[in-house]
């Protein structure tokens, strides 16, 4: 099934924003002229450049012979870019791989759902959920990293446009005591926590909300809100309809991936050349959008049928970052296991290791075939 035959019923489900992340309605982007207020900002602004205009998705080769079907879930949001590129530019059929992707409806559990076969894959957050999961047992196993954040980050502090031109708020350390929202709780507390270190604050110093981050773009507006963490490409267009300020956006999460994909344990025992086609085509796709690929109009029109956010918007907003070696960062994975503890989300006594729900031998195949004169 490639994007242009999806149902219907992923309107509702396109628009989800993650980082976990999110379900947002978005209006087209506003065009950058003269009409159009340009971006300020309580951080030095970013340079501004006239995004691409969208091309048209090229169809995916018909390689001979059959393919056989996987089953991978996801979230539609520009993040997970790498898949809906790898698919629709051929490179999952390439290795013999027919990637039916499923859109998690509201609600369901991405690690519960591959565990209990009904996906052999899944792309999605480490959170607490991912982290109870792992302490029951489930059969699962990490395969391949998601995104990561660059400088500046694709979930950046923002604050009114209101609050920042009257100078209530003029640095991270202003926020002590007042509202700011994430959109749930779990990872993106540890990106609130993070920013707030900026400003000698920590999450303890300031009245914690969950707000949807749509509604906290809202809330920000109204001022019932003071900051909140925003996800691209909403920080985007909170900036370009003039509702919103960053505030910080350079803070130490760099290490840190946020999403993972993982593959149901029987599934990886019986399909060993799958897995590793998989991770092959995954890794090529990955590739291909660090190299500029958010700036190719062809995978802009790809990410916008998938994702429902219109091409403009997704080219200026900030983009995430990939793992080009196709590594699972272990170190950072155990960062957001201790700050679940210590914010009580963690369901069991002794920390896991990642060691032990880690298996990255598929993207390692992949990347001695994608880069075979590599040591």
């Amino acid at each position: 099934m490639t994007f242009a035959t999806m149902p219907a019923r992923l309107g509702a489900l396109t628009v989800l924003l993650v980082a976990t992340f999110a379900s947002a309605a978005l209006s087209p982007a506003m065009s950058q002229d003269a009409s159009t207020p340009g971006p300020i900002s309580c951080e030095p602004a970013l340079a501004d450049g006239s995004p691409p205009r969208a091309g048209t998705p090229v169809a995916p080769p018909d390689p001979a012979g059959g393919l056989t079907t996987v089953k991978m879930g996801f979230v539609p949001v520009s993040i997970f870019a790498p898949v809906f590129v790898g698919k629709e530019k051929g490179y999952f059929a390439e290795e013999g791989i027919d990637l039916q992707l499923e859109p998690f409806a509201g609600g369901s559990d991405p690690v519960v759902l591959t565990a209990s076969s009904q996906l052999d894959l899944a792309i999605g957050g480490a959170g607490p959920a991912f982290w109870n999961a792992l302490a029951q047992d489930l059969p699962i196993t990490v395969i391949a990293p998601g995104h990561a954040e660059g400088n500046p980050v694709a979930t950046p502090l923002m604050i009114s446009k209101e609050k920042c031109l009257s100078g209530e708020i003029s640095s991270v350390a202003d926020l002590a005591g007042k509202k700011v929202s994430v959109n749930a709780p779990g990872a993106t507390e540890y990106w609130l926590n993070a920013a707030l270190t900026t400003g000698g604050l920590t999450i303890n110093d300031i009245e914690l909300q969950a707000l949807a981050f749509p509604d906290a773009v809202a809330a920000l507006q109204a001022g019932a809100i003071d900051a909140a963490m925003v996800g691209e490409p909403l920080a985007t267009k909170a900036e370009q309809d003039g509702i919103a300020v960053r505030l910080a956006t350079d803070f130490p999460v760099y290490d840190v991936q946020p999403t993972l994909i993982f593959a149901n344990n029987s599934w990886l025992e019986n399909n060993q050349e799958l897995a590793e086609g998989f991770a092959t085509g995954y890794m090529r796709a990955v590739v291909d959008m660090s190299d500029d690929g958010f700036a190719d109009p062809t995978n802009l029109a790809i990410i916008e049928e998938y994702t429902g956010v219109p091409a403009d918007l997704v080219a200026a907003s900030v983009k995430p970052v990939y793992a080009v070696d196709g590594l699972v960062n272990a170190e950072g994975l155990l960062k957001l296991q201790a700050f679940f503890r210590e914010r009580g989300f963690l369901q069991y006594h002794d920390d896991l290791d990642p060691a032990t729900f880690i298996d990255q031998q598929y993207t390692m195949l992949a990347m001695a075939e994608i880069n075979p004169s590599s040591p």
